[in-house]
């Protein structure tokens, strides 16, 4: 078999396969034999079928497959070795002269070559840096948080808003009971100020089922009932057998070590300053990722690459499962114009800064996000057995594997984004970030 590459302009080339009898026909016999084997054709034996017969009807589409099988192995082959670089996959160019029944033939495929550019990282103006603050209220919302969680329950009389419900659903009609723990919140308005305000432990209230909880999921959640069995009941009991409330820790030394067991604050002043900055910590990967799509943004829009736009509309509808209008054809082109830029550009900047995953770095990362997780949730220092589960259980899951290895190039990419383009930083509330990012008037 010969291979030849002609160029035919800057941005598309020609590769021509010489496809000889020698290179196929063996591979083509030993199908045919196995068709003949298999076939089962009307008056003959399994095994008999005379040849001719197989070729006849066989032949020609065993030929092309086994042509193309040869013809893709080859072509990736040619381009890897000779190291040239395309953009999407070889287009096989039409020949109204090719007769498959011909024992040499000659196969042509166009291929676009990937355009060279220089990637420009300043754009006109600068790139904004918002640098989110948190303010006294989200302060002070998660220090009530910390109270609540590290709090301790106590027994209460009476019942009133904010208290928690415990007790045991009935119903000697269907012979039913089911333990229940509920807050006063989950009640809907009317049944709390009727029946549950008015009462206290050891009560029996009466109730109608859809008239209990705010919730619909509720009533199946906390009741233990499906449809069919709440549709069965008019009314169910409830007997109050304890009333409780959540007395919140107070906000001195012991608690603040209880969050911040490393950590010694004099006052509570210090101890605000420290949920401030673990708050606005917290909004850095929101500022880094609106920076790394704004950036992206400049870097498309300011990079010159010239593409084949001919060779990529052919690409298109080749690949579109339905026939495409020219109109739609040139409206997909444009919708994907900038996604093609942009992956030049990530390979081009991958290349140009030795950019490598691998399994070593994945496991680090995954890592670093579980923890950064179980830190949000208030583990702060994770067993570390739970850790080692929690990562085995990610890294055999390919999907999430694939996700962490884009999550590495971006963060890598914002690295690189943050050192070369040009940038500008402004302190902003989180309430006029979200109005900028989603663009709310």
């Amino acid at each position: 078999m010969n291979i030849d590459l002609k160029k035919k302009n800057k941005e598309i080339s020609v590769i021509t396969l010489e496809i000889k009898g020698k290179d196929y026909n063996e591979n083509v016999q030993k199908v045919l034999n196995d068709y003949r084997k298999k076939a089962n054709i009307p008056g003959f034996r399994k095994g008999f079928v005379p040849m001719g017969m197989i070729k006849k009807q066989y032949e020609i589409p065993v030929k092309v497959d086994e042509i193309n099988k040869i013809v893709q192995n080859e072509l990736s082959k040619y381009i890897s070795e000779n190291k040239i670089s395309i953009l999407g996959n070889p287009i096989p160019l039409k020949d109204e002269s090719l007769n498959w029944k011909d024992e040499d033939l000659d196969l042509s495929f166009e291929i676009a070559n990937k355009p060279e550019f220089k990637i420009n990282f300043k754009g006109k103006k600068p790139i904004m840096y918002y640098e989110i603050t948190a303010d006294d209220s989200m302060v002070k919302n998660q220090i009530e948080s910390y109270q609540n969680q590290y709090g301790k329950l106590i027994s209460v009389n009476k019942i009133e808003d904010g208290i928690n419900i415990i007790g045991e659903f009935f119903s000697e009609k269907i012979s039913f009971s089911k333990q229940a723990n509920f807050k006063t919140d989950q009640v809907i308005k009317s049944t709390f100020k009727n029946y549950f305000l008015k009462s206290k432990v050891g009560d029996v209230l009466n109730l109608k089922p859809k008239q209990i909880f705010n919730q619909e999921n509720d009533i199946n959640k906390i009741i233990g009932l499906d449809e069919n069995g709440l549709n069965e009941l008019e009314s169910i009991n409830f007997k109050i057998s304890e009333l409780n409330k959540n007395e919140k820790s107070k906000a001195d030394k012991d608690f603040f070590k209880k969050i911040f067991p490393k950590e010694s604050f004099k006052n509570l002043k210090e101890f605000k300053n420290r949920i401030k900055s673990d708050i606005e910590k917290q909004f850095i990967n929101q500022s880094d990722q609106k920076f790394l799509n704004d950036a992206t943004e400049s870097i498309i829009e300011n990079t010159k690459i010239k593409l084949p736009k001919d060779f990529l509309k052919k690409l298109i509808s080749i690949n579109s499962k339905d026939e495409i209008s020219l109109d739609n054809l040139e409206k997909e082109y444009s919708n994907s114009e900038n996604g093609i830029k942009y992956q030049l550009i990530e390979e081009k900047i991958i290349e140009n800064n030795n950019i490598e995953i691998n399994s070593d770095s994945i496991k680090d990362f995954a890592t670093k996000m579980i923890k950064n997780q179980m830190a949000a949730y208030g583990q702060k220092d994770p067993d570390e057995k739970e850790l080692n589960s929690i990562l085995q259980r990610i890294l055999s899951n390919q999907e999430e594997v694939k996700r962490i290895s884009n999550q590495i190039i971006s963060e890598k990419l914002l690295n690189i984004y943050k050192e070369k383009v040009s940038k500008k930083k402004q302190k902003i509330s989180y309430e006029k970030y979200i109005e900028i990012a989603y663009k709310k008037k």
